[in-house]
């Protein structure tokens, strides 16, 4: 199962780069083929809507090379950081460059880094919301990481029995989504 990870910042060193991490290898462990989505793509220029309406948008590398990403994963992982009570304007921006059907049958994990948990909890709210309207699908399990948790030298086994429950969630759906379009062939 290709697992495509997208860390919602153009930050060189932070929380979520390192929680992206520990789901990666989770999700290695648990038999998903993980990437890391190119961090240069959260680096888009902001959107211009005529550019979408008109198709050209369509023609640039980064936003070809996102959708390729996209169409190639059976399930995505989001991970943010709680930017003003909501996801990072970088992550927004990428996922704004992304067709209505992008995630059409696509389970995804959502997960974010704060301070404290309820934030971190509508981040995820946020991009929840995202997902619906992109197509996906939202494992039920989000994961929210405070950054205390995060710079420990070994990793919190409660972080790590969510991220765990999370991967579990999105591998059966993945296995769901398989067998009902195999039915509907």
């Amino acid at each position: 199962m290709k697992l495509c990870l997208v860390s919602g910042t153009t930050a060189a060193v932070s929380g979520c780069h390192r929680l992206s991490a520990l789901i990666r290898d989770r999700a290695e462990g648990a038999g998903f083929d993980a990437r890391d989505l190119d961090r240069s793509l959260l680096a888009l220029p902001v959107l211009t809507p005529e550019r979408y309406v008109s198709g050209e948008l369509f023609e640039d590398l980064g936003v070809r090379s996102l959708l390729k990403e996209t169409a190639d994963a059976d399930a995505v992982v989001l991970v943010t950081p709680v930017q003003h009570g909501s996801m990072s304007g970088a992550l927004k921006n990428t996922l704004d460059h992304l067709p209505p059907t992008a995630l059409r049958g696509k389970p995804v994990l959502l997960a974010s880094t704060a301070a404290g948990l309820h934030n971190g909890a509508t981040a995820c709210d946020h991009l929840r919301c995202v997902v619906r309207a992109l197509g996906g699908w939202s494992a039920p399990t989000q994961i929210v990481a405070e950054r205390s948790e995060l710079v420990r030298s070994v990793p919190d086994s409660a972080l790590l029995t969510r991220i765990d429950a999370g991967l579990a969630e999105v591998a059966q759906l993945v296995r769901a989504f398989r067998t009902a379009s195999a039915t509907l062939v």
